[in-house]
């Protein structure tokens, strides 16, 4: 190439060997290093203009409490390293995401790069812009507590705006389209 990397588009730890990285993944998983002080990172794309693709973080160390596994773990996956594996393995069809992941799930970012290089199936991916409804509970987090502390009769509870809550409802899916465009 011709044209230099951007600076800061290269880690000085980018060419460790495998045997080094398994130690140190295992370091990590052990508890060994502090929180922030460590991460796993993929080799990507260095000259992608998505910058998500400069070697994507797939696992840092946060010493919290999770709320299954408690003080089990103190590594996590990130959200771009486990979102698209998660809905290729589940056979989601159609992986519904708000605007600011619009370049993570771009046909040569992240996302699909990933899929790619794992021969995985690859879902349908549609961003939208976040819709906020008034007196309506919207986020996924927060409809999760709903249903799983029982507060609601489930995800097709018609007092949620979800999809399957809305066909309970008796809306049509003529009518959420005519909604949303």
């Amino acid at each position: 190439y011709d044209t230099p990397l951007p600076a800061g588009a290269e880690s000085p730890y980018r060419d460790r060997g495998v045997e080094e990285n398994l130690r140190l993944f295992d370091e990590m998983r052990k508890g060994v290093w502090d929180e922030g002080s460590c991460a796993l990172r993929m080799k990507c794309d260095l000259r992608s203009d998505i910058t998500s693709m400069w070697d994507l973080a797939a696992y840092r160390i946060k010493f919290e409490a999770h709320p299954h596994s408690k003080d089990e773990y103190c590594i996590y996956p990130t959200y771009d390293y486990t979102h698209c594996l998660v809905d290729s393995l589940e056979n989601v069809t159609h992986s519904l995401c708000t605007l600011e992941f619009e370049t993570r799930q771009a046909p040569n970012g992240p996302y699909y790069w990933l899929l790619d290089s794992l021969d995985l199936y690859k879902p349908i991916t549609w961003e939208f812009a976040r819709c906020n409804i008034t007196y309506n509970v919207m986020s996924k987090r927060k409809l999760n507590t709903l249903v799983t502390r029982g507060y609601v009769n489930g995800w097709d509870d018609p007092r949620l705006l979800t999809l399957e809550g809305l066909r309970r409802r008796g809306y049509t899916p003529a009518a959420v389209n005519r909604f949303c465009y």
